[in-house]
């Protein structure tokens, strides 16, 4: 198990469960009274439009958890999949605050993952919204190898995504013929390889952080908690 804060950590034993890939945990509207934390896998939160287009807000990683209740306090406002098989533990909204509120170093520490999970978000929508395909690729390899670094699921630039072009269209906001061709266009260059199942390799992640326009040590500190 990651390393966890020990009174979240008996929660987690006691209430952890293995789930399928493709079990869909909450659709949108669905009731909402848990968060769900990862042990093992990815989640996907997303929201769809009703032609059925969707939009992936973020992956869920192992020591991560996502709470979908929405203003209301009662409805789930995203779709949350399970993209290979994973396990998880559902913990109960009161029991959730009730721990908080006794740890106020787990309370602190969740609050620098939200913070964390902001920046995120404000570094998608940029680019969704003012750039290119290849600055969209670009960027979320570099944040998904970021993030996965931080809990030791990279090794030499390299890593490992349960996803195919089109979840990474849907990330990215992208058709997945425009995905292929920019990822190919990225292997020729010399940034990555990919192979198989989005088996990813960073060549050369100064010129990939060009192509996303970031810089790397900025967003480090800025969206992995208790990064120098």
């Amino acid at each position: 198990m990651l390393k966890t804060h020990s009174a979240l950590q008996e929660l987690l034993v006691r209430d952890k469960r293995t789930v399928d890939k493709g079990s869909i945990l909450k659709s949108e509207a669905d009731e909402s009274r848990e968060r769900f934390y990862v042990l093992e896998g990815w989640l996907a939160a997303s929201k769809s439009l009703q032609d059925g287009e969707q939009q992936t807000l973020d992956f869920v990683l192992p020591g991560e958890s996502y709470d979908p209740t929405s203003a209301d306090y009662r409805t789930s406002f995203v779709q949350l999949e399970v993209l290979c098989d994973a396990v998880i533990a559902i913990i109960g909204r009161a029991e959730w605050e009730r721990l908080l509120q006794d740890h106020s170093d787990l309370q602190y520490s969740e609050k620098i993952n939200e913070i964390a999970a902001q920046a995120r978000h404000s570094e998608r929508m940029l680019r969704l919204g003012k750039s290119s395909a290849e600055t969209r690729i670009a960027y979320a390899l570099i944040e998904l190898c970021m993030r996965l670094t931080a809990i030791n699921l990279t090794e030499d630039g390299a890593f490992q995504v349960p996803l195919g072009q089109k979840q990474l269209g849907d990330f990215t906001g992208l058709s997945s013929v425009h995905v292929c061709r920019t990822l190919r266009r990225m292997n020729r260059l010399g940034l990555i390889t990919t192979q198989d199942h989005m088996d990813i390799t960073i060549h050369d992640v100064s010129k990939l952080a060009e192509h996303a326009e970031v810089d790397l040590g900025t967003l480090r500190k800025e969206i992995i908690p208790g990064a120098a």
